[in-house]
């Protein structure tokens, strides 16, 4: 019966966990956006080889990398710009290659045309930069194993600096090289100098990595890989000029860097924080499981004179914590993509958020989540938090409180790393980890998904000012299928109330959105806002919301979109980016979807009378939005439903089956065979005895155990064939009951079929502990009850 309940439940579990997180409840149909906004690559050139990167943006132009080449986009057009002014004394009418402008800006998507531009322009001022490895760098990478697709110059890092220069980095046919360059005044591009690339970006462009420029000390911070197996990694940090050393963490030591996989860097006034996930050394003793981090290194380390002078003296880290709150909480453990610094202002206070995507592992219950993290609590947690620490390998990891730290306390960005002592340099060389995890800021994800079509793969973030004054932060997330969805927080504070607004298809190859940045610009004196979308090979501009699709006042504040809010005046759907709202003149509802200015308007589009009230929902229906409380309740029900559909299967089944195992038939093929077997009675046969004389002369028989074993041997009295028998450890009781038991059958019934059979039945019992004696005996029951009468009487006795 556990059994039947066990096999039931699992099944049931599984039948319901798929269905209650791959039912639609949401029926309208999402956004086509697959012909929205402007593409710079046409479908000729999606090879899946390209590995753009985006490396830098302004408020016109955006520059990317991508193979063999670095590209000036124009955000207006979202062409590559080829031309942007003549070169000095060559006039534009008589310039036969300017000539060409116009015709390279139409052809501008298709790069096919610019191999054929570059050699017939060969005057022509250029912004974008064809950076190819040299033919002795590729026939190295294709000696080493790898493709001809892999064997280009993918560039992963560019940073301007002062005087029109700039720092150019490629992956460069797996030989990383960088390169500085200077922009001369006919726009050309001029090599200063050449370094190698090595711990700045990865050998595989494949391979994630980060890096930021610090103009102030002309410094280059990196998180990356720094072999060509991609088994090195390291954060590193490069002075381009000065006295300042190159620093780096501790080499093959698990406790500071275990399998990383980066995801991106942040400035933060004298330090650096590292955002990425790695395995956690602290769980080791437990088993395998992956954690998120933030690290911080300090700008004025200068190294560890007493060991090592290339290895930070300020590099620690934290783990960050997303999860579901509860008596055991519901960890998101693996951080996927992060915003950047987004900085909002509600009820007179400035808040710094990172906001983050997490996944749970590819072997559980596959979920994305969206978390934030406050950087005032961060940087406290680095600054006055305790540090966990492993005396021994078999030991458990502790925490260390301020009072029991080395002065200075490690990791502090005031102190003179060529000046702290023994104590403190032993600690740091050690010891990295922080006790405290770093709190999710709303005490719960913005958004929980667990949809097993798509993962979250990209973010941002972009803050709004509502009708009313009050601040949105409204959040744009990619996904592995080529979609994007559009969720705000409507609630108050630290509360968390996340509406999906919309969600549209942006790729019909359901290709991966690597990068999504919230693009502002100022086009005929009018502020707008764009997304810029990014895979491996195309770039798309779209724009960030929909509000001139709505036609009535209801349909526009159902929206519960903050960028748009319905004109009372003109009558449209419209919207702002600036914040320039005149609150009696616009209708607009982002916390509840209900404005009160809507109620005595109609239109067919609402379908509904004027007093009818409607939800708060919006109308642009896609996936279902979990939040916390959502998917507790969501695996509370799934469980206890699962358990009373299981138990019911399971009971009813084993009632049904009762009355077939109680009285079976005479076709059974169990009792055919047991029937069919007589000879196997010979096995169990009265001891053969001996006579021998003792000391005093008396004779006296023994069991002859040697002639027994040859008579059974020799009768071939043993188990037939098809009785599959256990190897099982039999307790001499059983053995003491069945001895005695067939003797009483012996001297008592002269029937031996009925002695075979009883026999048979109770030693084919204790032998396999199956049971099967029911069968037997039940049939027994019908054809010789005065037998088991007697045998019932007997044993009580």
């Amino acid at each position: 019966m556990h059994r039947k309940f066990g096999y039931y439940y699992w099944i049931t579990i599984t039948v319901m966990f798929t269905v209650v997180y791959t039912w639609p409840t949401a029926s309208k149909t999402p956004i086509d956006g697959v012909n929205v906004g402007r593409t710079l690559f046409p479908t000729a050139l999606r090879s899946g080889f390209n590995f753009l990167k985006l490396l830098s943006q302004d408020n016109h132009t955006i520059v990317v990398g991508t193979k063999n080449a670095m590209l000036n986009v124009s955000l207006s057009t979202l062409s590559v710009i080829k031309l942007t002014r003549p070169a000095p004394g060559k006039p534009q009418t008589t310039d036969p290659a300017l000539a060409d402008a116009q015709l390279w800006r139409q052809a501008s998507a298709d790069l096919v045309l610019m191999d054929y531009y570059w050699q017939t322009c060969n005057s022509c001022p250029r912004l974008t930069l064809e950076w190819s490895p040299t033919a002795d760098d590729v026939s190295l990478c294709l000696v080493k194993g790898k493709t001809q697709n892999d064997c280009h110059n993918f560039i992963r890092f560019m940073y301007k600096q002062p005087d029109n220069r700039m720092i150019i980095c490629g992956t460069n046919a797996f030989k990383p090289l960088c390169r500085q360059y200077q922009l001369t005044a006919t726009n050309d591009y001029q090599v200063v100098r050449e370094f190698s690339g090595v711990a700045i970006v990865p050998f595989d462009p494949r391979h994630n990595g980060t890096a930021l420029y610090v103009p102030e000390t002309d410094e280059i911070y990196t998180a990356t890989f720094a072999d060509f197996s991609g088994s090195s990694p390291l954060i590193y940090r490069k002075p381009l000029s000065g006295p300042t050393a190159e620093l780096r963490t501790k080499r093959y030591d698990m406790k500071f860097l275990n399998d990383p996989h980066f995801i991106s860097s942040l400035d933060d006034g004298d330090s650096v924080y590292f955002w990425f996930r790695e395995a956690a050394a602290e769980y080791n003793n437990c088993g395998t499981a992956v954690f998120s981090r933030v690290a911080r290194v300090c700008k004025s380390d200068q190294g560890d004179h007493k060991a090592d002078a290339e290895t930070w003296t300020t590099y620690i880290k934290a783990r960050l914590n997303c999860s579901l709150s509860g008596q055991v909480p519901y960890y998101f453990n693996e951080i996927a993509a992060t915003s950047n610094l987004v900085v909002t202002e509600r009820n007179g206070k400035k808040t710094e958020l990172i906001y983050a995507i997490f996944h749970t592992p590819s072997s559980a219950l596959r979920a994305s989540a969206i978390c934030a993290f406050s950087m005032e609590e961060v940087r406290y947690i680095f600054n006055n938090g305790p540090f966990k620490v492993q005396k021994t390998p078999s030991s458990l990891w502790l925490p260390i409180y301020q009072a029991n730290l080395p002065t200075p306390r490690p990791g502090d960005c005031q102190a003179n790393s060529k000046t702290i002592g023994e104590r403190a340099a032993n600690f740091v060389r050690m010891h990295s980890l922080l006790s405290d995890a770093v709190p999710n800021y709303y005490e719960q994800p913005l958004v929980v998904d667990t949809s097993l079509g798509y993962q979250f793969t990209a973010l941002a973030v972009d803050v709004v000012q509502s009708v009313s004054g009050f601040q949105y932060s409204v959040l744009f997330v990619g996904t592995n299928d080529g979609r994007v969805l559009k969720y705000v927080n409507v609630a108050q504070d630290t509360e968390v109330k996340s509406v999906l607004i919309e969600t549209v298809h942006f790729f019909a190859d359901r290709t991966t959105i690597s990068n999504i940045r919230a693009v502002h610009s100022d086009e005929a004196n009018q502020k707008t806002v764009s997304l810029l979308i990014s895979t491996n090979d195309q770039l798309k501009l779209v724009p960030a919301h929909y509000c001139a699709n709505k036609t009535s006042c209801r349909a526009c504040t159902q929206l519960q979109d903050p960028y748009c809010a319905w004109d009372l005046i003109r009558s449209q759907c419209v919207s702002t980016v600036s914040g320039n709202w005149s609150e009696s003149d616009f209708a607009q509802s982002v916390s509840s979807g209900q404005s009160p200015l809507c109620m005595d308007k109609f239109s067919e589009e609402d379908g509904l009378y004027p007093n009818d009230f409607t939800s708060a929902y919006p109308l642009v229906e896609s996936r279902p939005i979990y939040t916390a409380e959502c998917m507790v309740i969501a695996v509370v029900v799934t469980l206890v439903v699962a358990s009373a559909v299981a138990f019911l299967i399971g009971y009813r089944c084993a009632r049904w089956k009762i009355p077939f195992e109680a009285v079976p038939s005479y076709d059974s093929p169990l009792r055919k065979t047991l029937n069919s077997r007589t000879d196997h009675s010979e096995a169990y046969m009265s001891h053969l005895t001996v006579g021998k004389v003792n000391e005093a002369g008396m004779t006296m028989t023994y069991p002859d155990r040697r002639s027994e074993k040859d008579l059974l041997t020799v009768k071939n009295g043993t188990l037939p064939r098809d009785y599959k028998t256990k190897k099982v450890f039999v307790p001499s009781v059983f053995n003491s009951i069945t001895f005695h038991l067939a003797r009483l059958l012996h001297t008592s019934v002269n029937s031996v079929s009925a002695l075979s059979k009883v026999k048979s039945v109770l030693f084919f019992h204790f032998l396999t502990g199956e049971c099967v004696d029911e069968i037997v005996l039940c049939e027994f029951w019908q054809q010789k009850k005065k037998l088991f009468v007697y045998l019932s009487s007997s044993l009580s006795q």
